[in-house]
């Protein structure tokens, strides 16, 4: 029986049993470039054919004297081209092959040597051919030649261009029954020139190949699988599965799109996951590219998929490298199986096992930075156990097998750490998404395994609009004068008192005149307002105008009047937010790695807020560790700034604090109005202060008759749109109005009563 060479559909089909293929064929393919998923198809071939088969680097050596004299001794000189001989010579040849597998041998060589005769052999080449073809089966491939036939399909790995009498054998041992791949590392050109029309093999195409990676072999390859089986005392490989990187996408690969498709459509091979791993890297519309961002998180989130996002992997901390346990080593080998054994469990057996299989991978992985640098292999491994420990709560919050969640990092890698770490990351059951927008930064991650997709715009996007923090919408008439479509607004319906509790405030830009027309309109009126799920989208106004219109000051004062509503905060002077210096003494033990803890913050005997509802307390510290991350606030991470956020955050006016309990985020927000008609510069909790209560869906608008900027010296990113109109004017007195000791007028009657006529 001679086999039929079929074509695969993927290269995952080698690994089907024969009786489960369709037309019980064999697979005889050459490989020529590579990509992500034929590199890791070959580390699983390799290991199936030093099980199941042989494995050839580079040429099969000719016959040597004592080889063809042994043969001579055995089988003598007589040879005759017809079954009945070969049948009986590969019997005395080969005595572990059972009636069946000789009979197959016999007919795949009689096959073979038939078209040798065809093309004009001569009897003594045909001859000297059978003789070479007996001694390779017999040195080389005796071991395999008894699997013929079985369930277990014997395997076949070459390296290398094939001659035409190596084309020959693996023909001979391909219609008997084996599989075969041969790995072409300088191309298919040598292979074609003994087979022009690729008859007797066929060239596997995977999608978006390249060259092999320089130095890139079989030896290499099990140079690192070797070590790697002596580091696996620290994993059970029965439990970790094989991840399938991104090779299970769509054709058009619509990137944002294949990582909403749920872990059960992207294959089914029980022994394996299907993840992403992806580099965004620029946008296709910078107008809509963070409310895209935004509407995916919420998406995945409503597929019950967990997500989180890196805006910056912050250094080990010293307690971190200190747990991290790293001691003198005098090996690779020796190191890894220590620090293996560091990574914090995730309280599923199976995914540590998948942890430190993948931990072990990574330090293996070549690299020309830390090759043969232990004491940098040690630093690079410090730096993934004590990330990893960090973040793995939150990559995995709520894990079961067979999820897969998202892990997005905004941003470009700034080392060589970074890198390895997400490399790491992208090993585990975990989609792991590179959005870099802004094109002037430049990214060290690379990797083979890696899908890249890049857009012409650039964008600085420093915070993911996880929150819709950063979303930006406009009026008609703002985008009218930018020459962009205009933002139509549909009315959502009814909304019961409080029925949202969850809010994020984008930002509404506008014209000059549009800040006093839309400040007493309720939010739900607005453009840009809309609800997404359990959150409501919050378009607030935040502005800072200078100078006085056609230099009159009784107009202007008589539209601040206007916008004083009972809704409104007054500040009419620097220090007018609280320093929290009551709470500093705290906060630094609340934030650990950009992020506020609670629970931490809600134990403190100094908690000023559990008077109110939970919700309510948990939106505060949720938009104050917006305010942290975004990095706003000039100082943050750099001189403690972050501190003086929460302890500013923790010391609110009464009247603030009011004005946040009463809030209902589909009818009329809170505002603050700040004037600032001299040189008196505010001071860097009043711009916490401000820009907290932005974040928290305040309006804001600022009053600078003089134009100064008494603002920005506090901030790394202004979060307000400026306005210039009019002259600049110095020394207004604000008319008749006497602010209270704090700086606070909750203007109701008693404005009404400074400012009444007569």
């Amino acid at each position: 029986m001679i086999y039929k060479r079929e074509q695969i559909n993927e290269l995952n089909d080698y690994f089907v049993n024969l009786s489960e293929r369709a037309g019980r064929g064999v697979y005889f393919y050459r490989i020529c470039s590579s990509n992500a998923e034929i590199l890791q198809f070959i580390g699983q071939y390799l290991d199936t054919a030093r099980r199941f088969g042989v494995v050839i680097q580079g040429k099969i050596p000719n016959p040597d004297e004592k080889q063809l004299s042994y043969y001579t001794e055995i089988m003598g000189n007589t040879f005759v081209q017809d079954l009945a001989f070969l049948i009986k010579a590969i019997g005395k040849w080969l005595p572990r092959l059972n009636t069946s597998q000789r009979e197959n041998v016999a007919s795949s060589l009689l096959h073979t040597l038939d078209e040798m005769k065809k093309e004009g052999k001569s009897q003594d080449m045909v001859r000297n051919a059978y003789i070479k073809f007996m001694c390779w089966l017999y040195y080389k491939f005796e071991r395999i030649l008894h699997l013929l036939g079985q369930d277990t399909v014997p395997k076949i790995l070459y390296e290398g261009t094939l001659s035409r009498y190596e084309l020959d054998l693996f023909c001979i041992l391909a219609d008997a029954g084996c599989d075969i791949v041969c790995l072409e590392y300088e191309g298919d050109a040598g292979y074609r020139r003994t087979d022009p029309e690729s008859k007797r093999s066929m060239i596997y195409q995977g999608k978006g190949t390249e060259t092999f990676p320089k130095g890139f072999s079989l030896a290499s390859l099990m140079k690192q699988k070797q070590q790697e089986d002596r580091m696996a005392v620290v994993y059970d490989k029965r439990k970790v599965l094989n991840p399938v990187t991104n090779v299970w996408m769509g054709k058009n690969q619509e990137l944002f799109e294949e990582s909403l498709r749920a872990p059960q459509e992207r294959g089914d091979n029980p022994q394996a996951f299907y993840n992403l791993f992806l580099h965004i890297i620029g946008v296709p519309d910078k107008l809509t590219y963070a409310q895209e961002l935004f509407h995916w998180k919420m998406e995945l989130e409503e597929r019950k998929r967990n997500f989180f996002v890196f805006e910056e992997i912050f250094s080990p901390e010293n307690e971190e490298i200190r747990m991290a346990g790293a001691k003198n080593y005098t090996d690779l080998e020796q190191m890894v199986l220590d620090l293996a054994l560091r990574l914090k469990s995730t309280g599923h057996e199976s995914l540590d096992h998948q942890v430190r299989s993948a931990f072990v991978k990574q330090m293996t992985e070549r690299d020309s930075e830390t090759d043969g640098n232990l004491h940098r292999k040690k630093n690079e491994a410090v730096y993934l156990i004590c990330w990893f420990n960090r973040y793995a709560g939150q990559m995995f919050k709520g894990y079961q097998p067979g999820q897969i969640g998202t892990v997005v990092y905004l941003g470009c890698c700034k080392n060589n750490y970074e890198a390895s770490f997400l490399k790491m990351i992208s090993r585990l059951p975990l989609d792991v998404i590179i959005l870099s927008p802004n094109l002037e930064r430049v990214c060290s991650l690379k990797d083979e395994r890696l899908v890249e997709k890049r857009y012409p715009n650039s964008l600085a996007l420093d915070a993911f609009p996880e929150t819709a923090g950063q979303m930006s919408t406009g009026t008609a008439a703002y985008h009218a004068e930018q020459e962009l479509n205009a933002m139509m607004y549909q009315d959502t319906g009814m909304y019961r008192n409080r029925q949202y509790t969850k809010a994020e405030a984008a930002a509404l830009q506008t014209m000059y005149e549009e800040v006093e027309q839309l400040w007493n309109q309720e939010l739900k009126y607005r453009p840009g307002f809309e609800t997404i799920q359990d959150k409501v989208v919050l378009p607030v106004l935040a502005a800072k105008i200078c100078g006085v219109k056609n230099r009159d000051a009784e107009a202007y004062w008589k539209m601040i009047r206007k916008m004083c509503t009972q809704e409104t905060l007054v500040v009419t002077h620097p220090g007018w937010f609280q320093k929290g210096d009551a709470f500093m003494g705290e906060t630094p033990r609340m934030i650990a790695n950009g992020r506020i803890d609670k629970r931490k913050v809600k134990e403190s005997k100094l908690y000023p807020y559990g008077i109110l509802r939970d919700e309510v307390q948990d939106y505060i510290l949720e938009k104050t560790e917006q305010l942290i991350r975004k990095k706003m606030i000039r100082g943050t991470f750099e001189r403690g700034m972050e501190y003086r956020i929460l302890a500013v955050a923790l010391d609110l006016n009464k009247e603030a604090v009011r004005m946040i309990q009463q809030f209902d985020f589909t009818k009329k927000n809170p505002k603050l109005l700040v004037l600032a008609v001299n040189e008196k510069v505010f001071s860097a909790e009043d711009c916490i202060g401000m820009a907290l209560l932005s974040m928290i869906g305040f309006d804001v608008a600022l009053f600078v008759p003089t134009g100064y900027q008494v603002f920005e010296q506090n901030f790394n990113e202004i979060f307000w749109e400026e306005h210039q109109v009019g002259d600049y004017l110095y020394d207004l007195h604000i008319p008749a109005l006497k602010p209270e000791e704090n700086g606070f007028s909750q203007l109701g009657g008693f404005f009404n009563r400074i400012f009444r006529k007569g």
